[in-house]
């Protein structure tokens, strides 16, 4: 007779409870595997859509756009100009006979015991006429003058002035000045205190700067004029000679407008190699298939792409400029018919990607049905994904809860058979039966 007295309780009773769960844990690990697959072809899809829109709104900024400009000057050290993509094409002649400065008035020989003895109210007035505004600065009990100038910087009511101290040879002047350049721009103080107050010398006059074109005259409050041509910024540092004006030429950057282009085509290229990577049919093997094979809301979504990109804007197509896709959808550029586009009418280039009515801005709502964080497409994908993890963590638990009973089960029949064999065999050996 066999000998069962040799048994493992613990070994079979967990071949047994394997066994009894080995269907499930199947069902579990082809699931989990399906799943972990589908998450990060959606985070790969996630990451390339995301890009591609980040590198969509750098080249649809507000004052910029795919046109690129250039800016020449006959000289320097007059201002620095800059020229977005609206600035047309053209030669401007500019004399600067003046420019902005900023209100700054000084109180000499001031003293830390004559505020620390002042009581009353200070007020200080920025502007003229109804756009003045003044806030009223209380003395007492205040200890310094450096007292004084936190009050002024540290009012909520403050309009643009800031308060400061100039110390030379052992003298303190408090200074005020206007936060901004301009003849508006004019500081007032009005003291009804006890302080002795001496007479405010001005340190910087507060004046517009003045500049011709031709025969008209033009003032502005600061020295950044970004009204004077349409999409250009002039930052004036110096007045002109007389007679000898700053001219400034704007043209076209075909070369900073072809790197602009090719930033949105290999944007785009990347993300179709996503694309084609994650609905990839795999002709039968699973090893080449992708995540998203045959997936509807992939194929929507890359007609909705190239949907967008055959449409008109502005009255262009992307093709006039020499902007084509070959056989695989990836974006390509003609050279020369892009120079010839641009040269016969450069500003159509913007009229076609840029602004609100622009291809980019359509873009950008398409892929908003599927980025938005609240109820975007992959939004949606990505709580089923939660949902069948969820589900699959709850059957792994059940399945686990189920191996422990099992196994419990079988150890414990396995244990009461092997004692009974035992006795079994000890009876037997009485009777040399063994």
């Amino acid at each position: 007779m066999a000998d069962f007295s040799s048994i493992d309780p613990q070994t079979l009773a967990q071949q047994l409870a394997t066994y009894d769960i080995a269907s499930l844990q199947n069902q579990l690990k082809t699931k989990t595997a399906t799943m972990d697959s589908q998450k990060k072809a959606l985070d790969a899809l996630k990451t390339a859509l995301t890009d591609f829109r980040t590198a969509m709104s750098g080249l649809n900024k507000t004052g910029e756009g795919m046109l690129k400009n250039l800016v020449s000057m006959n000289r320097e050290g007059i201002a620095n100009v800059t020229a977005g993509s609206s600035a047309l094409k053209g030669t401007y002649n500019i004399q600067v006979d003046a420019l902005a400065s900023a209100h700054q008035i000084g109180f000499e020989k001031m003293t830390d015991d004559a505020v620390k003895k002042a009581s009353g109210t200070m007020d200080i007035t920025l502007g003229e006429g109804s756009a003045a505004k003044t806030i009223a600065v209380d003395l007492t009990d205040m200890e310094s003058l450096s007292d004084l100038t936190k009050a002024i910087n540290g009012d909520k009511d403050n309009p643009g002035v800031t308060a400061s101290l100039i110390r030379t040879d052992g003298e303190v002047t408090l200074m005020l000045s206007s936060d901004e350049s301009g003849s508006k721009n004019k500081i007032a103080v009005t003291n009804s205190s006890d302080l002795v107050l001496p007479t405010a010398k001005v340190i910087s006059e507060a004046s517009d700067s003045v500049i011709k074109m031709g025969e008209m005259t033009f003032t502005n409050s600061s020295n950044t004029l970004d009204k004077l041509i349409d999409g250009v910024t002039i930052e004036l540092t110096s007045v002109t000679e007389k007679d000898k004006p700053l001219t400034i030429s704007v043209s076209t950057d075909s070369t900073g407008t072809k790197e602009q282009l090719q930033t949105f085509i290999d944007s785009y290229n990347t993300l179709q190699d996503t694309l084609s990577k994650l609905t990839k049919s795999g002709n039968g093997d699973d090893e080449t298939r992708g995540a998203f094979a045959g997936d509807a809301t992939m194929s929507s979504l890359d007609r909705e792409l190239n949907d967008v990109m055959r449409q008109v804007f502005g009255d262009k197509r992307m093709s006039d400029f020499g902007i084509t896709a070959d056989r695989e959808g990836k974006l390509q550029i003609d050279s020369k018919k892009l120079d010839a586009a641009i040269k016969a009418d450069p500003q159509k280039l913007n009229d076609l990607f840029n602004g609100k009515e622009g291809m980019l801005s359509a873009m950008d709502k398409s892929l908003d049905r599927y980025l938005n964080s609240t109820n975007g497409l992959l939004k949606g994908r990505q709580d089923v994904l939660d949902r069948q993890q969820s589900d699959i963590d709850t059957k792994t638990e059940a399945m686990n809860t189920r191996y422990e009973s099992s196994y419990n089960r079988y150890l414990k029949q396995f244990t009461q058979l092997q004692k009974a064999m035992a006795q079994m065999n000890n009876t037997m050996g009485m009777f040399g039966l063994a």
